[in-house]
Order: C-alpha cells, then structure tokens, then sequence
C-alpha cells in the first residue's frame, strides 16, 4: 500500500498537481501517515494545529496516545526556506526528541535537541521524487512507522544516524589536513601507490626521491603539471635519482652520488666499528609494512615481493630496502645513532633534501 500511495505522491508532484500548503497537509502528509499505522483521525494520536502558546504546529504525533513524539510542520511546495528554526523553537518549547519539515516533496528529519546547527541536527534529507520509491518508503519506514515510534525504535534509529553522519562530518573534515599530511611528509604506502602506476604506464619505475619531491611540492601549491602518457612496455629498471650528497662521519668529510649511497656508507661504517650493530638498528627501523634492514633479501619487503630487486647487500648477511624516500632514509640515520649512542649533527652530520 505505502509502496503505491508514494508512487502516486511523486507523480503529482513531478507534475506540480498540489498548488497549496492544505493540499500537502491534507493529500500527502496525511495519507502517508495513516499508511505508516497512524491513526489520523483519532484526535489523541494525530493532533491537528496543536496549540503553542500563541502559534501552532501542524502535527503533534503522540504514540502511545497523549504522549507527543513528533512534531510535523508543513509548507508550501517550495516554502520550507527558514523553516527548520520556526521547527526548532517549537521543538524546543515543548521537550519534543524528534522533528519534521517537509513541504510534501522535501522531508527533513531532525534531533532538536543534538548538537550544531540545523544542518547538523538533520538525520535525513529526503526528497520524494528525486530519491526511488524504495528508498523513500525505507527511510518513512525508519522513522514514521506508528510501531517503530511508540517502541522508541525509530528514534534510536535516529540517534543511531545522526552519530554516524557526525563522525562521517569530522572525518570529511579531516581529508585535506590528512592529504597535507601524506604529501608533506610522503607516506610509505602513498608512494609505493604512485611508483606502481607510473611503471604501469610507461615501463618505468621513478626514484622514490622524484615521488618524494612531487608530493612535498605538491603539498605546497607548487606541484608540477605532469602529464604521463603509456608507452610500450619494455623491462622495468630501477631509476636512480642521482642527486650529490656531501656529509661526515666522525669528522671526515664525505662525498656520495646519491642518498642511497650515503645511507649505505655510514650504515657499514657502523657496522664495522660494531659487529652488533646491525642486529640492533633493524628491529628499531621497522617500518609497517617493510623491515628496511633484514638478514634475508625477501624479509625487506615481505609483502611487496616485487620490490626485491630495490635492495642491496649491506654487509653479507644483511640487506637493505632501496626503496625509500629521503625522510626514511634520515630516520634510519637517526635510530642508528640513537643505537650506537651517537650525537646526530656532530658525530654523524647529514642533510637531506626533503627529509623533514
């Protein structure tokens, strides 16, 4: 019966059939609630223009009879502008958990008494003719049903939608500071995401330090315009970044090709004033998804078993993980001077480009 009574109610209102505020009280709302189980013309249970002071409200839905639920308050086609705060001082006045606007097309579902503006406070939006039947029918359902209400089910359904539509409101939110976040300091994973598709369309697979410095750039407002269009696949070869990096060990100044190749000569370095070192910095450089510094070449990346060809041999016996950017590069710097008690800036002094 609901089912078919909504299909009609979007048809003449596609067609602009109700030209008044009685028309939607007396042929759409009505109808509607007696469908869901109110019984509209008991007095105690639907109460016509109930009184507030000196204005009223269309509806006040009691369930069981005498204790008033909802209140509905209902406009013209097109009227319901400014609506909701005329709703929520009723609402308000009246002690009443549960609240409806509609001008017959739109419904909105309110919590008078949560937290935020009235936007906040709207459980559900919905409008009959935009919206399938069957969604419409599940959300008058959820909410209207005579059964649901005088239980009190439909208005912790209610509650229930509106402290998921709060959290859903803060993580929205959340996305640009959490996007700041994975481009100003890369994330691991983002930047595995990125090199794969690159590789996927041309062949290639970049330099975890060319990732590393799109994304700080681009988290800065200053991000290239890259185009990348697929050519023929051909064998994916690691691309090193080569990028001068002077530094000191102990004193002696320092000169590598790369960052790589620096990390590389201080880690083995320490590992051969120290025979134990090694066994002590790889637990403590553990990454989430990667051991960066591993006995066994395929325990680097144990999930990424394709990445093994981005690891070298530090000292026989250990390897490490190629694949990292320059910001990893110096955590493992510092964990191994924090190991090995070192005073990071003197005993070991090293910058690299993007690392904080």
């Amino acid at each position: 019966m609901l089912d078919k009574l909504v299909g009609q109610i979007k048809e003449r209102l596609a067609a602009a059939q109700y030209q008044s505020e009685s028309a939607i009280r007396e042929a759409v709302v009505l109808p509607i609630l007696q469908a869901l189980g109110w019984d509209t013309l008991d007095p105690t249970i639907v109460y016509r223009e109930y009184p507030l002071g000196s204005t009223k409200v269309d509806y006040a839905l009691a369930a069981p009879p005498t204790k008033k639920q909802i209140f509905i308050e209902v406009k013209g086609i097109g009227s319901s502008l400014g609506g909701d705060k005329q709703l929520f001082g009723y609402a308000y006045h009246e002690g009443i958990p549960f609240a409806i606007l509609t001008d017959g097309r739109e419904w909105n579902f309110y919590l008078p008494g949560e937290q935020g503006t009235y936007d906040d406070r709207r459980v559900q939006k919905l409008d009959i003719v935009d919206r399938p039947i069957t969604e419409a029918i599940e959300v008058f359902r959820r909410y209207l049903t005579y059964d649901r209400v005088s239980s009190g089910e439909a208005l912790k359904f209610a509650r229930s939608d509106y402290e998921n539509l709060s959290k859903r409101k803060i993580a929205v939110q959340t996305i640009t500071a959490a996007w700041s976040d994975l481009t100003s300091e890369p994330d691991s994973l983002l930047m595995d995401l990125i090199s794969e598709k690159v590789e996927s369309l041309c062949g290639y697979r970049p330099g975890p330090e060319d990732v590393e410095e799109f994304l700080v750039k681009l988290a800065g407002g200053n991000g290239p315009q890259v185009a990348i269009r697929s050519t023929p696949k051909v064998s994916s070869t690691a691309i090193v970044s080569e990028r001068s990096i002077s530094y000191k060990i102990f004193g002696h100044p320092k000169h590598a090709d790369n960052a790589i190749d620096a990390l590389l000569d201080i880690l083995r370095t320490l590992a051969g004033k120290n025979p134990q070192f090694l066994e002590k910095v790889s637990p403590a450089v553990r990454g989430r998804t990667r051991n960066h510094i591993a006995r066994a070449r395929e325990d680097v990346y144990p999930e990424k078993p394709e990445l093994i060809e981005y690891t070298t041999q530090l000292v026989p016996g250990w390897w490490l993980g190629t694949n990292i950017a320059n910001r990893d590069k110096m955590r493992i710097i510092e964990k191994a001077c924090e190991v090995e008690k070192l005073i990071l800036g003197k005993d070991i002094s090293i910058t690299l480009p993007n690392a904080k």
